[in-house]
């Protein structure tokens, strides 16, 4: 849900799966980046 604010929707990177959690952490940062420009 997170991601449908950004140009890229899809889910957030899960770092039980795929161990990279600097992976998820960009996807959440460009998720609420995403999200606060919508509100703006």
């Amino acid at each position: 849900l997170l991601m449908a604010h950004t140009d890229h929707p899809r889910e957030v990177a899960d770092p039980w799966f795929t161990g990279d959690f600097e992976a998820t952490w960009q996807d959440i940062l460009e998720g609420c980046t995403a999200l606060l420009e919508e509100l703006r």
